[in-house]
């Protein structure tokens, strides 16, 4: 609903102007009225009006003035009300930047034809500015990804610093990842989320970061289901306890305001620009143990941030040969060595035998594994669902396990379903992949199809498969899905007699109104426009 002020020094042409016509049908709502320019301006300082609709006689400050003096407090369409005798002071209201001038009395038909023209271009002045925005903070998304995963040179950002904001001599950060856990695993109750749905949630999430960090730090899209921030070092990076208070605000005011759980990932400070990468490397590592934990949870980094003294030297230091020979293990399998891999097995359960290990600290070395075999899993592109079970599972059979014997073929099992499942994802054909999933989303963009969806049907990771089909196909899975549903929506315009709302349905949009959003971000014009001949006039 756009906002109207009205300005005229005459109650009763102020009150017909009000019941003229049904203002909310068209999409406008008077809030305010003046009756002369002074009283105008005073309004305009205090808040944000889409049109101004004024008279130009008037006592103080008449409509010529305030015309002049709107262009310091405010950016807005004016349309002037004249009389007959006022058409010299009409024509200089145009020359100062009135939109245009309606006669007095107003007529009903000329009031509204105004107000879809003035609607129409107000839209068209939205969308550039969102289209503008968007288009900043993409760039300003891509060089701090860039930067955190070490490919952003010294050079580089210092010729873009200005693009993000970086304070001065800042050099100092603490890192936490933001991973939005219904993007891939659908609702908090597992329920399927629509498109709409996981880019609204997505969009409150971005809002619930940018909002806690303020002006301590940046927030960027680092991937589809996950936010980077970056802090300063005033704010938190100094005080380990202050970036794990940060990181659970995060989590909590989420739960509270989006209805959904995030897990977040805590690393260290980085002291130094080189140091970034190595920062948020320590914070995704921690959220590699998210399949252990499971979703809404905080983690640490092992540098220990946020740890008590108590915890932090739980480890004994024994435990380092046994991690040692489990290093070798995960190498071992991460390179399809099946005879490495189980002589390393055999000379780990010899070092637990040897020592005598507590069973406390053979089941953390094995947890510890997991979340390796896990995160090897998931840089492989395998769908970890099939190997770890996110519900606890996991966690459970290492934990009830009653001897060292049991403990080793639960080791067994799972890293050779984890050999299995490398070997099946080297044998895949990145160009088969594509056109598989292509093949899917052509027989089903009329359901709520997504990209985990279609990554659960040929058992592989969704975030693997979204960059391994970005980097084939140049543009994002939604990106194609999306142009998949709008070109067969545009085809259905012009060559069906179907409504625009079964249209709607006929292509995988349940709301119209969602439906009509996407369809004019996409081609620049409605689905009415279109259908009535825009294809020819706008080329879409």
């Amino acid at each position: 609903m756009y906002d109207v002020l009205i300005v005229d020094d005459e109650p009763v042409a102020r009150e017909s102007l009000r019941y003229l016509i049904d203002w909310e049908e068209h999409g406008f709502a008077i809030r305010a009225e003046a009756a002369n320019g002074q009283q105008a301006l005073e309004l305009l300082r205090e808040r944000h009006f889409a049109l101004v609709l004024t008279d130009i006689r008037m006592p103080t400050m008449n409509g010529l003035e305030l015309i002049a003096r709107m262009k310091d407090v405010a950016d807005c369409p004016v349309v002037i009300l004249s009389g007959y005798d006022d058409f010299e002071y009409a024509r200089q209201g145009l020359k100062l930047g009135a939109k245009e001038y309606l006669l007095k009395p107003v007529d009903e038909d000329e009031l509204i034809a105004t107000l879809r023209r003035t609607a129409e271009e107000l839209e068209e002045r939205l969308f550039a500015e969102r289209q503008h925005r968007l288009g900043l903070s993409a760039m300003r998304d891509q060089l701090l990804r860039r930067l955190v995963h070490g490919a952003a040179s010294r050079r580089e950002f210092e010729e873009q610093r200005a693009l993000v904001g970086w304070r001065p001599g800042e050099e100092t950060f603490g890192c936490l990842v933001v991973e939005m856990d219904f993007v891939y695993g659908g609702g908090k109750d597992e329920e399927a989320l629509s498109e709409k749905d996981i880019e609204l949630k997505r969009y409150a999430v971005r809002n619930i970061c940018e909002e806690l960090t303020a002006d301590d730090g940046f927030v960027f899209e680092d991937s589809e289901d996950r936010y980077g921030v970056l802090l300063f070092a005033g704010a938190a990076a100094k005080v380990p306890a202050a970036l794990r208070e940060r990181a659970e605000a995060i989590a909590a005011s989420t739960a509270r305001f989006a209805k959904e759980t995030v897990s977040v990932g805590v690393g260290g400070h980085a002291a130094g620009f080189d140091a970034v990468p190595g920062a948020y490397r320590a914070a995704e590592e921690a959220l590699d143990r998210k399949f252990l934990t499971g979703a809404g949870s905080v983690l640490l980094s092992k540098d220990g941030v946020g740890e008590s003294e108590e915890e932090s030297g739980e480890a004994a230091d024994g435990d380092e040969e046994f991690r040692s020979i489990a290093s070798l293990l995960l190498d071992a399998v991460r390179h399809f060595r099946r005879e490495d891999a189980e002589a390393s097995l055999e000379r780990l359960w010899d070092a637990f035998r040897t020592s005598d290990v507590a069973a406390h600290r053979a089941k953390r070395i094995v947890l510890e594994l997991f979340v390796q075999l896990a995160r090897v899993v998931r840089e492989t592109g395998a769908s970890r669902e099939l190997l770890f079970d996110r519900a606890f599972g996991d966690y459970e059979a290492i934990m009830r396990v009653k001897t060292i014997e049991e403990l080793r073929r639960l080791t067994e099992r799972k890293c050779e379903a984890v050999l299995a499942a490398l070997a099946s994802m080297k044998e895949l054909r990145p160009n088969k992949v594509i056109e598989e999933l292509k093949r899917i989303v052509a027989s089903q963009y009329r359901n709520n199809v997504s990209l985990r969806s279609v990554a659960q049907q040929i058992y592989m990771n969704p975030n693997y498969l979204g960059k391994l089909f970005k980097a084939n196909v140049g543009m994002s899975f939604n990106d194609y899905l999306l142009q998949v549903r709008m070109e067969k929506a545009k085809e259905l315009l012009l060559h069906s007699d179907l409504k625009v709302y079964e249209i709607s349905e006929a292509v995988g949009y349940g709301e119209l109104d969602w439906f009509y959003k996407r369809f004019k971000a996409y081609t620049g014009i409605s689905a009415s426009e279109y259908r009535s001949g825009g294809e020819a006039r706008y080329g879409k």
